[in-house]
């Protein structure tokens, strides 16, 4: 053997190497016996709640207060959340109770933490009443083991205790599936799809070798992942789902037509290319319900489809006030609802809660669904204005102008706010925000 190669120690390195595992294994101990300690005194804090609870009415204890009360006494001690503390304590009460094996033997130093969290995790699809023969099985199992070692003989023995075979909770777990989507941040999201094994497996293969063949054909600079993600996005967006009733095998059916639909706000100065500096954050791109997009994917978006909606939005508040459709967006109503407070209609006091949203000017004739073309009118008055002569124009800053059939002019004003806050150096609120001045040569609507 060539032993020019090998890894020599001095004995000095070595009697300092030695010193350091016998510290390493004093610590495991000491530190299994203290974290053990930690559970069961977490595991009291539990049992007093339970106790409490037991006391209070079916109110109290269906809002879980005493338990939050008890976590937020430990946190407080201990630097950190309720929440979290609570969770501690729930985990702490399923170790005493359901796995004294697995704990004393974590207390003994003979297993760390993370193979008694292993077994816990593991133990979770048994019954209770099947948890102790698997907490004596288990502890011993872990000792002298690496926690990634064991994790698949663990589950393989929680399977093969559990009263009821895989089969028939299988039955029952697929009726679970579902696909959700979680925000990561950075203007991308997590697709999560909870489907049978089996599948999720399939899935994964055939994604692998797919990228294989590409990478194989034309490697174009794109890491495996990346391309395994851009090929799940692409069937997905593109491909006809054989599930779909009406598929006849000669093209799509009803379910292959769809196509996906997201609703993204774009900042004029995004489509003009203006907002590209790194230190410019006022003018994001908006993807709808979820998160901000990058300029470069929202001027994409906007220069693929063939109709695009226009938002006119306040520059200090953000508050959406014009939109070339001609349903209203919810942050509109909001406004208008707290502007208007009633039917605006002379005289009128209505709640606005009870009153329809009318353009001014008729939408069909080319009035836009803007703050400004907005107000709330009982259903009486929307009739009125609808079949008779009364005319009515909106004079900016949510004042109207009623003109009755004999000529004779009204204004309505909206309600002054019950509470306004003002700058301490004084000045204007924004236009049109309740009250304001109204802005420049506004629009006989």
């Amino acid at each position: 053997m060539d032993t020019s190669r090998l890894i020599e120690f001095s004995d000095e390195d070595l009697a300092e190497l030695d010193e350091v595992a016998h510290y390493a294994e004093a610590m495991t101990l000491a530190l299994g016996a203290m974290e053990v300690g930690n559970v069961r005194n977490q595991a009291r804090a539990g049992a007093i709640a339970e106790r409490v609870s037991r006391r209070q009415s079916a109110s109290v204890r269906s809002q879980e207060m005493v338990y939050r009360s008890v976590a937020a006494e430990l946190a407080g001690v201990t630097f950190t959340t309720d929440r979290s503390m609570q969770a501690q304590i729930s985990q702490a009460v399923e170790w005493v109770e359901c796995y004294p094996v697995t704990l004393a033997a974590w207390e003994a130093g003979r297993i760390t933490r993370g193979h008694a969290t292993a077994v816990l995790r593991c133990g979770t699809v048994l019954p209770r009443d099947a948890r102790a023969e698997f907490d004596a099985q288990a502890a011993e199992m872990c000792v002298g083991q690496s926690v990634g070692r064991v994790k698949d003989r663990l589950d393989h023995l929680a399977q093969e205790l559990h009263p009821r075979t895989l089969a028939e909770r299988h039955v029952e777990a697929r009726k679970e599936r579902r696909v959700g989507r979680q925000s990561v941040g950075d203007a991308m999201s997590a697709l999560i799809a909870v489907v049978p094994e089996i599948l999720a497996a399939a899935i994964d293969d055939r994604l692998n070798e797919q990228a294989s063949t590409i990478i194989d054909a034309d490697p174009d600079g794109r890491t495996r992942d990346q391309i395994r993600a851009d090929i799940l996005c692409d069937m997905l967006l593109t491909g006809s789902p054989l599930a779909d009733p009406t598929i006849d095998g000669d093209g799509n059916g009803t379910l292959g037509m769809i196509r996906a639909k997201v609703q993204v706000v774009v900042p004029a100065l995004t489509l003009l290319g203006r907002d590209d500096d790194p230190a410019n954050d006022t003018t994001t791109a908006d993807l709808v319900g979820s998160a901000p997009i990058d300029p470069a994917t929202a001027r994409a978006l906007a220069g693929a489809v063939p109709t695009w909606e226009r938002l006119v939005v306040h520059p200090v508040t953000g508050q959406v006030l014009c939109t070339d459709s001609y349903r209203r967006t919810a942050s509109m109503a909001r406004f208008l609802k707290a502007r208007d407070r009633h039917c605006r209609f002379p005289g009128c006091r209505r709640p606005a809660i009870r009153c329809e949203v009318d353009h001014t000017f008729d939408y069909a004739l080319g009035g836009p669904t803007d703050v400004r073309n907005l107000c709330h009118l009982c259903q009486r008055h929307h009739s009125m204005k609808q079949f008779t002569s009364w005319g009515v124009r909106q004079l900016g800053g949510g004042v109207l102008e009623w003109t009755s059939p004999t000529g004779r002019v009204y204004i309505d004003h909206p309600p002054a706010p019950l509470v306004r806050f003002m700058p301490s150096g004084g000045g204007a609120p924004p236009p049109d925000e309740g009250g304001g001045a109204p802005p420049p040569d506004p629009a006989p609507f």
